[in-house]
């Protein structure tokens, strides 16, 4: 495959996740909305705050029309520019969307810290009330902010880098440099001909790391503590009960999801150019696949926790009966189609 037809299907993701995921969470949004919720308690405001995230999420992507390429043991963070600002700006910008991507996991272990809560220690909910609330939702964004900042300091443009991406964005890709920016991840540097460890670099590789071990070290550790006691108790109220095996099942599929879009492709990348295993275009998977996960996760919620799927079906239901009611010389032909094939 070409590398430049990755830009067509890096193209064609994004219109899909943007599609799917602006739909699915704005649906998502007016069902917490109008629908009962109380015994979501807190974390109905949870799921509100990862929708108006995923939303923000989704249209910086499409905004910056990522591309990730390996190229010279360097990951290179490309943004296909849609109007001329400075590389300042341009790259403020790929920082903001580099941490996005953080901000999407760490809200999940939010996520899988107040379902452990709920099963296990319901004396601590009162930890996500009122002021409480604000804190986890601002600390998940000062990390965020923290891998964001990172991108922005830590790996500054170098002779070597510059070099690199413009014979990635010219020769794969065929763009013009002066409508492209980039955030280099790279982790050696040159001198004398010599290669060494960039120390500057590896330290934001590692801050990645601990951001990413942490959080998923906390959505495993919080699962299985959950679906352990979920198991082996039973609560006061089948309904309560039912909805809690609902929101799990919801959180482990949630957990497989990005596991498989996001996880274990951005280990790949941050692993592949420190062993001297320059992938190229392939970088472009997990573009691809990060287009894909902010809409397929509220798909999740939705189909999952049965009031919200309910609901939707009873729409629909409805939508058809007003669409025959509206059209009833069409019942009519098709009736009389079917009577005188009868006879």
């Amino acid at each position: 495959m070409s590398d430049s037809h990755w830009l067509e299907i890096t193209t064609y993701s994004d219109h899909i996740g943007f599609t799917i995921s602006t739909m699915a969470n704005f649906v998502l949004l007016f069902l917490l909305a109008v629908r009962p919720t109380k015994t979501l308690g807190s974390y109905k405001y949870l799921m509100i705050s990862f929708c108006i995230f995923s939303l923000f999420y989704t249209s910086i992507e499409t905004f910056l029309r990522p591309l990730i390429h390996i190229y010279d043991n360097t990951i290179f963070v490309i943004q296909r520019k849609r109007f001329q600002y400075s590389e300042t700006v341009a790259r403020a910008i790929s920082s903001t969307y580099c941490g996005c991507y953080a901000m999407s996991f760490t809200l999940f272990a939010v996520h899988f810290i107040y379902r452990y809560y709920a099963a296990c220690r319901q004396d601590y909910l009162k930890y996500f009330k009122g002021l409480y609330f604000v804190a986890w939702i601002l600390g998940a964004t000062l990390v965020a902010a923290s891998w964001g900042f990172a991108a922005f300091i830590l790996y500054p443009e170098t002779d070597r880098t510059k070099a690199a991406v413009l014979h990635v964005i010219t020769t794969s890709y065929g763009l013009d440099p002066d409508w492209v920016g980039n955030v280099p991840y790279s982790y050696w540097r040159t001198e004398n001909g010599i290669e060494y460890i960039n120390p500057r670099n590896v330290i934001g590789i590692l801050q990645h790391g601990v951001i990413m071990t942490v959080s998923f070290g906390t959505v495993f550790h919080c699962g299985w503590k959950t679906y352990k006691t979920i198991r082996a108790t039973r609560v006061t109220s089948d309904k309560t009960r039912e909805l809690q095996d609902q929101l799990f099942k919801a959180l482990v599929l949630q957990t497989i999801i990005p596991t498989c879009l996001m996880y274990i492709p951005t280990t790949m990348l941050f692993v592949t150019p420190f062993i001297g295993l320059n992938i190229g275009c392939y970088g472009n998977i997990t573009t691809a696949t990060v287009h894909l996960y902010p809409g397929i996760d509220p798909l999740v919620l939705l189909f999952l926790i049965r009031d919200f799927r309910n609901t939707l079906l009873r729409w629909n239901f409805f939508c058809s009966a007003s669409q025959r009611r509206i059209n009833p010389s069409s019942a009519a032909k098709s009736y009389q189609l079917s009577s005188s094939k009868a006879f």
